[in-house]
This record gives structure tokens, sequence and C-alpha cells, in this order.
């Protein structure tokens, strides 16, 4: 078998990419973000239903896309944690210009160039990382118009220009591209990538619907010569391809950027009103959704998000349990559309000041209840989306042979006061160094061994690590 190459990249332990299955019994373990605070839409001309959203980073500031019936509003941040939403002037409304509305204009290529503003769903931005990207067009965005993608453009994140449809043929030829699609330039393979919503027939054609499903294609280009990029295939999953998914939140993890994460919604609807939903919250206001005259599904149908990471885009690693649950009942949850993950996660500065920085992100809550509309920030540890763990009485992790460089050893990890780590590095010669006992609680923990480390670099190594109430989130030679 041939040595995987990991160089001095950092390894998330989400996956068995790395592991020895065969001599590893350290399971798994999903872990889950903890809610913060919140941005409340509290301004007149922000009322109203936003059930998506996207945060993208630009250098010094971080940008919030909240989409709204009346266009786009953009709230700024400094630090990823506190927002503001300055009177820009840029679109009026109601006569006045006193908002935070993102400006568009159109290309004028005449029937391509529909209306945006107000009348686009799901939008994405990012900044494109591309090295042929111009200045004027280095803030990109995908949004769904009239049940097609359309691609927009930016020098400054709050002007925007319709510069055409983007055409990425569907698994399924009647997909309209509803709620969200992503997009982003893969600097690893030197394309862009887009994840569409799609649809597949379910098993049983009797149900009378269709099951909601996430598809994907690459493009060197955007808008190829062909005029179309490849048709797009369904993502593959290793367990069961059994759960509607969509608002697929697929992007590259800055920290170890050869790995894709995702954060899809889980839909789950249930047929007919049980006994449940008269003790679940809010269930006047889903008596009235979920009524004769009106689609049942707004008052029968539930989501959660799920966590999913891939190596080559179109197999993913996905974790069956719930990465975030709608949570502690109260009016405005447990409903369609609850913790919608937006696209965007950043380092930001630790809850408790002296601890490592933490992962940032948001959710979208409060649909079906517009005013005011609630943008909820969720925290979680660098790497932490998932571990493998020491159990009871102890565990031992063991990795395939590869072949690292640098000197030294860090570690993401986490134990108990009585939990511990031992790591063994071992050549396929029968050389090797060990660790004595490692435990606290760090994003960066270099790991003291008997020996040198570097003298291991650059020829097959096996890393053993022995293990009780711990976690290791990955894994990093520099």
């Amino acid at each position: 078998m041939d040595e995987i190459r990991i160089g001095s990249r950092r390894e998330p332990m989400w996956d068995d990419f790395l592991i020895d299955t065969e001599q590893t019994d350290t399971p798994l373990k999903l872990h889950h973000p903890v809610a913060r605070d919140c941005a409340v839409f509290e301004e007149p001309w922000a009322q109203g239903s936003s059930p998506y959203m996207c945060v993208l980073r630009d250098g010094n500031r971080y940008l919030m896309y909240t989409d709204h019936p009346t266009g786009l509003i953009c709230s700024e941040s400094a630090d990823g944690i506190h927002w503001e939403r300055p009177g820009r002037g840029l679109v009026e409304l109601n006569g006045s210009r006193d908002n935070a509305l993102v400006a568009f204009t159109e290309s004028g290529d005449g029937a391509d160039s529909e209306p945006c503003a107000g009348h686009f769903d799901g939008f994405r931005a990012f900044v494109d990382n591309n090295p042929a990207a111009l200045p004027e067009e280095r803030i990109k965005a995908v949004a769904n118009v009239n049940a097609r993608l359309h691609v927009y453009v930016s020098s400054d994140g709050l002007r925007f220009r319709h510069v055409g449809p983007l055409s990425v043929p569907a698994e399924n030829p009647g997909t309209p591209y509803d709620s969200v699609n992503t997009l982003f330039y893969d600097r690893r393979i030197g394309k862009y990538r887009v994840y569409v919503r799609d649809y597949f027939s379910p098993s049983n054609p009797a149900d009378g619907i269709w099951i909601r499903a996430i598809s994907t294609s690459e493009s060197a280009e955007l808008f190829p010569a062909s005029g179309s990029w490849p048709k797009a295939r369904y993502l593959r999953y290793d367990t069961p391809n059994a759960w509607q998914m969509y608002i697929n939140s697929v992007m590259p993890y800055e920290r170890a950027d050869h790995m894709l994460v995702g954060f899809p919604s889980r839909y789950v609807i249930r047929r007919e009103w049980t006994p449940n939903f008269d003790e679940l919250c809010g269930r006047e206001a889903r008596l009235i959704r979920s009524g004769p005259e009106r689609d049942h599904r707004l008052g029968l149908s539930v989501s959660d998000t799920l966590f999913m990471c891939s190596r080559d885009g179109l197999n993913f690693t996905r974790y069956p349990e719930a990465f975030i649950r709608p949570g502690p009942e109260h009016p405005k949850n447990w409903v369609y559309g609850s913790v919608y993950f937006s696209n965007g996660m950043f380092e930001t500065a630790p809850t408790h000041p002296g601890c490592d920085p933490e992962l940032s992100f948001y959710c979208m809550e409060g649909r079906f209840f517009p005013d005011p509309p609630e943008a909820w920030r969720y925290t979680i540890r660098l790497d932490g989306f998932a571990s493998r763990t020491g159990v009871y009485p102890e565990s031992n992790l063991v990795t395939k042979p590869f072949i690292f460089e640098g000197q030294d050893l860090f570690v993401n990890f986490s134990t108990s006061a009585y939990g511990h780590m031992r790591f063994k590095l071992k050549d396929t010669d029968g050389n090797s160094i060990s660790s004595d006992e490692t435990f606290g609680d760090s994003v960066d923990r270099r790991v003291r061994f008997s020996g040198d480390v570097g003298a291991f670099a650059g020829r097959p190594v096996i890393l053993s690590v022995n293990m009780f109430d711990a976690d290791l989130y990955s894994i990093m030679f520099r």
C-alpha cells in the first residue's frame, strides 16, 4: 500500500482517511456547537421573513447578507461577533435611503439580464481566490432567479452587478434550483465548484413526493466556451442516502483546505397531526400553517442540520445524528426552517479570555415569525466538529503509514483531569519514540517525545495513540 503524504498540513480526525480501522477502537464522536448571542434586525425597513443568509470575511471586515422581501440586507462587523447595519444610501425604500440594502445593477445583456433585487432566492456570496479573478469582480455570488442560477459580481460587497446565468445541468432535469445553492473557487483543483439543490425519485412512487438531494459539478471557468458546466452528480455518502437534504452550506475548511465541510439541512416531514403536535411548542400557529387551505408541510415538517466532510468534493463522510438540533422548545422554533446554517465560518476571539480562539458561524431563526428576524451566532472549538474518542477503560488509535515534514507533532486535543493520551511514532524499520502522559485541553499542543521527531520526517511512519476520557480532533507536524 502506498504511503499517504501529509507533509506539514493539518489532518482532522473526522474520517477514516488516515486511520487503520482494523487496529483502531477509538470511536468517531460528533460534537455540537453552542449558541452564543443573537443579532436582532430591529430596524423598521428590515422587518419581514428572512430564512437565508451568508457571511464572508473580506480583509479586516465581515459582511452578513440576509435575503429580504425588499432586497438584500448587508450587516457589517469588525470581529465577526458584533454587527451593525449602517445607512448607506444605496437603495431607496419607501421614500428613504436610510437603510442597509445592497445595490444591484444589470449587465444589459438582453434576455439573460433578469431583475435581481428582491426577486432572488438563496443569495450566497464568496471572495473569489482565483488568481485570474478581476479586481472589480473579486466578490462573487450565486442566487436562484426564476428557477435558474445567476451570478453577480462586486468589488466592495455592497454594489453587485448581474453578469448572467450559470448553466449547471442537474441530475434531475426538473430541478428548480430553489432554496440555497453554493459556489466557490477550489484552489486545490484550480476550478470552481458548485453544489446545487437537486431531487431524486422516491423508492415508493406512491409517496407522491420528490426527495430533496444535493448534487455537484466543477468547471475551470464560470462561463465555459461550451456554454454549460458538466452535468452535476449526486453526492455519495458513507451512510444510506435516506434523508431529504438541502441548503448544503459546503465550503473549504480554512485551517485544512484540502477538506470540504458541509452543513446540510435535513428535512423531516410527518404525514399527519399526532398527539405530540398538541404538546409541541407553537401549537396554535402550527395548526394555522397546516390547515386544509395551506401547505400541510408548513405545520408538520421540521428541520435540523447535519455535518459532513469530503476530500474529493463528491464522496462525503456524513454523520447521522444532528450537528445542530432545533433546541429547547419556545414559541418560534421546531419549525420547517429551524437552524438554517449560513455559509461562512471564521476564527473569532474566545468566549472566555485567555482561551484558544473559536470558530463562529450563524443560523437564521424564527421562520414564519418575521418580526424581528434573528441571526444566532454559534461557536465550536477549532477543528471541533468531530474527534476520535478514548473510552473506558482505554482505547487505541493507529494510523496507516504516512510521510510527514517537520520537527514536532502538534495536536488539537482535550482530556479530563484523569484522562490521558500517550503517543508513539514508529517507522517501518521498527525504530520508535514515545511520549509521556499528555493531558489538558488545547488546540495546538506540542507533544513531548523521548527522541527527535524530525529524525522520522520524510520516511514512512505509523502514529499510535493510547487514550482514555480524551478527544483527538486533529494532528499537524511542523
